[in-house]
């Protein structure tokens, strides 16, 4: 075995010199350290992304990523955290080579640990205490097996080209190839189209029976907006979803076509769509939030304005949060933000969202409105609603047909749009982590999320209402074909984690979405019953146009003989095995009680715009004084508030409004307790205390309307409400 000076001299590719005897005593040369800490690294860290974004390439074209951003971010994923970690060392290692031995043993044992806690994660039983000791017990005995044993150095040195092979698997072979290695598609030359503009608004996460009242019509009251739609157009009440994920529900309506296992949601991967149909006759204003299937060179992208360096900042973002996800252990996940509202599936879409997630979290860094109204106008520029206002601010008038679409974030989670446009909660965190994913156990609380999303389905209705006034402000409104519907829609039922997952029992509220055709020069609302697919709206395109698509569709025209015959609702489940089939009498039937079931808990527009948030036990309370109820005594139970120092200084009629009241109950013990919010000593909501899943600490939840905050400061109160419906004072507000 050759001695440490023989070792200096050794190239790398003999590196078990170095390894001999003196390794013992002294760390490797930094280049050997640098192969050894980026093996380690590879596999603690970049292969589990790589193989998580392998079977999640939707995330990349969601966010609508270039193929260098892929390669950039595949690349530094790879070389930076060695490098980073070899600084590290090298710099410790100024106080001498023992102080950089020590480092350089203790990163390794570092990533070692990253390592072990991720295998031995689900095969033991085990709290987060026990298995993070267990994790680093074993990487500090990695660390020390690797100080003394020649062959386990020479081993990593053999490892030193797996972070390569690793990136090349990811980047050129995985299904990630289809962006990084996939070309656009081109506009197609098509005769004979009819110069028509085009106006597309595609919703998400939005179930038609959202929109209905007591008869099974459009409420006009409390949406107007859509209503004018119905009015103005063909409306059909029976159209409903294929798939309900929006990454392949999306593009089926823009090329017509079933989804596919493994097809992204791409231009080419969908060459046949609207945008490449009329590429050549059309302007194109097109706004895509989750896919990138009309090609650059038809589209601008928007999403592409943001520089390079801050689209990859983005990106290491969110996969920093999806890390997280994938080494905490079980409880330590639980107190972190969903991966799923914003980002795409990463094994489940949100409603639900991964398995496991994600109770009160103590020490979660919260962004409330008393702490974020001097950033609100700054973030209002960028939000959901300013970006399709900004949208229907580019629709052009004159003779010259556009196609104008936008596929928008709304009513789609997180909830926090009032149908005002104003906002109740500042950040897209929840004010107690996993407040609006798992409070499905209580049956209370799934309501509340429920009312939160109508309340969100009113802010969509003042988008539309926006968008009608610019068409006819420009002077397209009559001569337009207008298409407004929906990807899919969601879930609400106690007991159902995964709001967005279509399974037989669900697909009356996930299947059934809104959609209006008003064709042009319509003169005259109409009521449109056949079974109409979201797949049939691009074939219904073409034949307003009076052109073919240059590829026969899964859809056909909603004015087709063969849609009129349809008696049969369908949609695809997630692992593509068979139809999920219901016949449409028994369809209608479900779905007229899902409506009935909504107008008895949240009535309609005519009750008044309060009504809907007289929600909860005891909601015959609401609106009642406290002092004509008060009991005698006080409640065994105390509360603190999340945000108390919002309701200091309310403005009614500024951007924030704090709505929505949350807040910790001690000693309520994991009993359903019924509670009453008063603002300014009048019962403005009711609720009861709770437990997320998985979770021991006591919380409440619940809205408030609007009208029972004044110009101010606002005394918020919360009151328990025994059988006899009197109340009890409860500490700590």
């Amino acid at each position: 075995m050759a001695d440490g000076g023989a070792a200096e001299q050794a190239p790398v590719a003999g590196a078990g010199a170095d390894e001999g005897a003196g390794a013992a005593s002294r760390a490797p040369r930094p280049l050997l350290a640098f192969l050894h800490l980026a093996v380690l690294s590879a596999f603690a860290l970049a292969q589990p992304l790589f193989d998580l974004l392998s079977d999640n390439p939707e995330f990349f074209a969601a966010r609508g990523s270039t193929p260098a951003d892929i390669v950039v971010f595949g690349v530094l994923l790879v070389l930076v955290p060695p490098l980073l970690l070899l600084s590290i060392e090298l710099v410790i290692g100024i106080a001498g080579e023992g102080a950089r031995r020590v480092a350089h043993l203790v990163l390794m044992a570092l990533l070692a640990a990253v390592i072990f806690v991720q295998v031995i994660e689900d095969m033991v039983g085990a709290t987060d205490a026990v298995l993070i000791a267990l994790a680093v017990a074993l990487g500090a005995g990695a660390a020390a097996l690797y100080a003394r044993a020649e062959p386990v150095r020479s081993f990593l040195t053999v490892l030193s080209p797996a972070p390569l092979v690793f990136l090349v698997l990811f980047l050129f072979l995985s299904p990630v190839s289809k962006i990084t290695l996939a070309g656009d598609a081109s506009a197609q030359t098509v005769a004979g189209v009819k110069p028509i503009p085009i106006v597309m608004v595609v919703f998400d996460e939005f179930p038609g029976i959202s929109l209905l009242d007591g008869e099974g019509l459009v409420d006009a009251e409390r949406y107007p907006g859509f209503a004018q739609l119905a009015a103005d157009g063909t409306w059909f009440p029976n159209a409903h979803s294929i798939y309900d994920s929006t990454s392949k529900a999306v593009p089926a309506i823009m090329d017509g076509n079933y989804p596919e296992k493994g097809r992204l949601p791409t231009s080419a991967e969908h060459p046949n769509s609207i945008f490449t149909l009329l590429g050549r006759s059309h302007r194109m204003n097109v706004s895509e939030e989750a896919t990138t299937v009309c090609p650059r060179d038809i589209c601008k992208d928007e999403r592409l304005d943001e520089s390079f360096v801050s689209r990859l900042g983005s990106m290491s973002e969110d996969l920093g949060l999806v890390y997280a996800h994938i080494v905490a252990p079980p409880d330590m996940a639980d107190g972190l933000p969903s991966v799923t509202e914003n980002w795409g599936d990463f094994g489940g879409e949100e409603g639900g969202g991964v398995e496991g997630e994600f109770g009160v979290g103590e020490e979660e860094d919260v962004v409330t409105a008393s702490e974020g109204k001097e950033a609100t106008l700054e973030a209002l520029k960028s939000d959901r609603g300013a970006k399709f206002d900004e949208w229907i601010a580019r629709i052009p008038g004159g003779r010259r047909p556009t196609l104008n679409f936008k596929h928008v974030l709304l009513p789609h989670v997180p909830w926090k749009y009032l149908p005002t446009g104003q906002i109740y909660n500042t950040s897209a965190k929840d004010p107690i982590p996993g407040i609006s994913r798992q409070s499905y156990p209580d049956a209370n609380q799934v309501d509340q999320l429920q009312l939160r999303h109508l309340l969100q389905v009113g802010y969509a209705d003042l988008k539309i209402r926006k968008l009608i006034a610019r068409l006819k402000k420009v002077g397209i409104y009559d001569r337009s074909l207008v298409v407004v519907l929906a990807d899919h829609g969601v879930h609400f039922e106690q007991g159902v984690f995964d709001r967005r997952r279509a399974k037989p029992a669900t697909l009356e509220s996930i299947a059934p979405v809104p959609l209006f055709v008003k064709l042009p020069n319509q003169k005259r609302g109409e009521v449109n019953r056949a079974i109409v697919e979201t797949t049939d709206v691009m074939p219904t395109i073409a034949e307003v146009l009076g052109v073919d698509p240059p590829e026969p569709t899964d859809g056909r025209s909603v004015f087709s003989d063969a849609v009129r015959e349809r008696d049969v609702v369908k949609m695809l489940p997630r692992d593509f095995s068979d139809w999920m089939r219901v016949d449409g009498d028994e369809f209608a039937a479900r779905k007229q009680a899902l409506v009935d079931a909504k107008v008895a808990r949240f009535g309609v527009g005519a009750d008044g715009p309060d009504r809907i948030y007289a929600v909860g036990p005891n909601a015959e309370l609401v609106g009642r004084s406290v002092a004509e109820l008060a009991g005698a005594g006080e409640s065994d139970m105390s509360v603190e508030l999340v945000d108390p120092g919002a309701y200091d200084d309310v403005d009614p009629e500024g951007p924030i409004v704090p709505t929505w009241v949350t807040a910790k109950v001690d000693g309520a013990d994991g009993d359903r307790r019924d509670v009453a919010i008063a603002v300014n000593g009048r019962i403005a909501a009711v609720s009861n205390t709770f437990r997320l899943a998985h979770r021991e600490n006591d919380i409440l939840a619940a809205m408030i309307p609007p009208s029972s905050l004044r110009a101010g400061a606002n005394d918020v109160q919360v009151y328990e409400v025994t059988p006899s419906g009197e109340l009890l004072p409860m500490g700590g507000t």
